[in-house]
């Protein structure tokens, strides 16, 4: 199994070897900690491995320190004749390159595509199984079926980063996200508000169990049991130092035990996740650490210390854990100055040998193949020459991989024939799981989306980006994306969190926050934007006038704001005629404020007067329709724009009245009458209009709780009289 973790390494191997000789040494590990002694079967191009010689001196002390061993400088073999037989093995070497995942021989020759995956970080694969997880989002790619699946995972907070691991029986994973609190931005202490949050998951998203570690900045996934549920992980806080492993049983979402470890960077585990081995310096002196996982408190097996002056870097297991292989270099490990070659590790004896040479600092130990019988490695040259390779941990049989040098191994699999159908990862999900808590990324997402899509309209868009920011985790459930083509080259759209974008080019520009999109039009290079927000009763409309300045950009030029006749409260607002010319403007009396003019108190259930308009373009900007002069009062603009309906006449009617204003042809003299003897021309009375039909008005007095009815005929208040008595 291979697995990319925030640290990545994999597990350390090492086998005595001797060329100068013309032999092989033969296995000398302890039988106290490895059953066996055979060495995994070799293919007929392989060097044969003689059984062991037991003797009872032959194998150290684990506990001990052992003198390192004099470097041993062996030549590189030399690649192996084109023709010699090539080893029958029963596995595919998978890798991913460019955004393709293949799968060849066993070693990567005659590669098909397997998949399509445009970005692989945090990801784990095992025996086929590919496991991704991209914030909240988790992926799992099964190559040998063919199939995909995703699942969204459930979280408290906001997702910083996420990793995965698979169990060791494969049938499950454990997932681990590095969460945020909500609220926690401007926290002073760095891990305020921060947690790692453990799940185990079953390979359709079920979840097994989980635990929560507080105040880590992070975690490295070394090993998950899933048959017990357990998982091993070495946590690290805000200065990416570690100091103790940890067991966590998932179950019961607790801290099982806590060891004390030493080292730091590199941590390695054997693939079955009992022998650790880190790296350490001690007084100049670079030492590897070797664990036992199972041993209790006092784990620690020996240690190795590397020769003067020299230190160890890309550590893998083999598979069977009885050896370490690493690549040696000179100097500290902040100040390397050459590269000394690839060597292996015997845990059991404790000796080290060379397997080959490799000078260059930049290259890397990439895996032992999954029978042991070789170290695979990337060469990075300094003259630019990279390439992978395999050679056999005596340094025998070097050849090159021809996978290309831009490839990441992930690993073997069984084989499957050619009618496993290909898997493709949408890379537009892809691009917006990335954009998960990134408003304006995701929107400058949907613009790309949108240029790209052009044969959509906007009803199909809407429908495909909602599905794409459903599985991002974007919230859709009280609204799906809105948008509207004005041209070839400029969208409108309405997009989480609550903004109103315009999408041009492959980019978004925020135009405003709002909750709804009502409409928009474009007339040469300014833009008429109605949108609204969702009130307690009634959505509000707004709108703003916007022109496009040379940079591209779209700048506001005009807003009612301030214009207290411009009244659209519960109501509506609507482009009329061509162009931007000409706008309706509609809305109620609800929240006006009249002053001492105001007869009425008004709730947001009571009746309502109605006013519309008419706005026209003058200049930059709009102004209303009148027929009034310039310094009429404020309330004479109302009534101009007041819909004749019985509410709406009481109430401008009793306004005159007590203001000693003529009312003309609005009140017939019997009405004026009944309503000054019912005394409702005090100033000081506020009345309640409870209910409006098509030509009567019951109304109340708040304090006195008397009630009226009010007739209205033809736009004319012809009857006031007071209800109950």
């Amino acid at each position: 199994m291979l697995r990319q973790p925030l640290i990545r390494w994999l597990a350390v191997v090492l086998l005595s070897v001797c060329l100068l000789t013309g032999c092989t040494l033969v296995d000398r590990l302890s039988e106290r900690l490895y059953p066996s002694t055979a060495m995994p079967e070799e293919a007929p191009t392989q060097v044969a491995v003689e059984p062991p010689v037991e003797e009872p001196t032959s194998t150290p002390p684990l506990t001990d320190t052992p003198t390192p061993p004099a470097l041993t400088a062996t030549p590189p073999p030399e690649p192996p004749p084109t023709a010699t037989p090539e080893p029958e093995r029963n596995q595919q070497l998978v890798y991913a390159r460019g955004g393709i995942i293949y799968r060849g021989d066993y070693f990567g020759r005659e590669a098909v595509e397997a998949a399509s995956v445009p970005q692989l970080e945090a990801y784990d694969f095992s025996q086929g199984m590919l496991g991704i997880a991209r914030g909240r989002s988790l992926e799992i790619i099964d190559l040998l079926r063919g199939s995909l699946f995703g699942v969204q995972i459930p979280s408290e907070g906001e997702v910083g980063y996420a990793q995965v691991l698979w169990g060791s029986s494969g049938e499950s994973l454990l997932y681990a996200a590095m969460v945020r609190s909500e609220g926690e931005e401007q926290a002073p202490d760095p891990l305020a508000g921060r947690y790692v949050d453990l799940k185990a998951l079953t390979q359709d998203g079920a979840l097994l169990g989980r635990a929560r570690l507080e105040g880590v900045a992070g975690v490295d996934l070394l090993h998950y049991d899933d048959a017990r549920l357990v998982a091993l992980l070495i946590p690290f806080g805000a200065d990416g130092q570690f100091r103790h492993a940890e067991y966590y049983d998932l179950q019961a979402g607790e801290l099982l035990r806590r060891m004390e470890i030493m080292g730091e960077g590199e941590v390695a585990i054997s693939t079955d996740g009992r022998y650790l081995l880190t790296e350490s310096l001690e007084e100049g002196k670079a030492r590897l650490n070797l664990y036992d996982l199972e041993a209790g408190p006092d784990a620690r097996l020996a240690t190795y210390a590397h020769p003067e002056g020299t230190h160890s870097v890309s550590h893998i297991w083999s598979p069977d854990g009885r050896y370490v292989a690493y690549l040696l270099q000179q100097g500290s490990s902040y100040q390397e100055t050459a590269g000394l070659g690839v060597w292996v590790l015997d845990v059991a004896s404790l000796e080290a040998f060379q397997v080959m040479e490799e000078p260059s600092l930049s290259s890397a130990l990439q895996t032992w193949t999954p029978d042991g019988a070789y170290i695979v490695g990337h060469h990075r040259g300094e003259e630019g020459d990279t390439y992978y390779y395999a050679i056999r941990p005596d340094g025998g049989d070097r050849r090159i991989l021809d996978i290309g040098a831009d490839a990441r191994i992930l690993g073997w699999m069984a084989p499957v024939g050619e009618s496993v159908p290909r898997v493709v990862v949408d890379a537009w999900h892809v691009l917006f799981l990335d954009a998960e808590r990134e408003p304006q990324i995701m929107a400058d997402v949907v613009a790309q989306y949108v240029a790209s899509s052009r044969e959509l309209d906007d009803e199909a868009l809407s429908e495909q980006l909602t599905s794409y920011l459903q599985s991002a985790g974007w919230p859709t459930e009280l609204l799906a994306p809105q948008l509207k083509h004005l041209s070839e080259d400029l969208v409108v759209a309405q997009l989480p969190t609550f903004t109103i974008y315009a999408l041009g080019q492959g980019s978004a520009q925020a135009l405003v926050n709002a909750d709804l999109m009502l409409d928009a039009r474009l007339s040469g290079n300014e833009l008429g934007l109605i949108f609204g927000y969702i009130g307690a009763s009634a959505v509000q409309p707004a709108f703003i006038l916007f022109r496009q300045a040379e940079d591209g950009n779209w700048k506001p030029i005009w807003t009612p704001q301030g214009r207290r006749d411009w009244v659209s409260t519960d109501g509506e607002i609507l482009f009329a005629g061509e162009g931007l010319g000409k706008l309706t403007v509609r809305g109620s009396s609800f929240g006006l404020d009249m002053g001492e003019d105001e007869v009425f108190a008004e709730c947001g259930a009571c009746p309502h007067a109605w006013l519309s308009a008419t706005w026209v373009r003058d200049g930059d900007g709009y102004v209303r329709q009148t027929d009034l002069p310039v310094d009429a009062p404020l309330s004479d603009a109302y009534w101009e724009m007041t819909e004749r309906k019985p509410y709406a006449v009481l109430r401008e009617v009793l306004r005159r009245l007590r203001k000693g204003l003529t009312v003309g042809d609005l009140a017939s003299e019997a009405a004026v009458s009944q309503a000054t003897a019912l005394g409702l021309l005090d100033s000081d009375l506020r009345l309640l209009a409870e209910e409006e039909t098509e030509d009567t008005v019951t109304f109340s007095d708040l304090e006195g709780g008397s009630r009226f009815s009010a007739m209205v005929l033809g736009g004319r208040l012809v009857r006031v009289e007071k209800l109950g008595g």
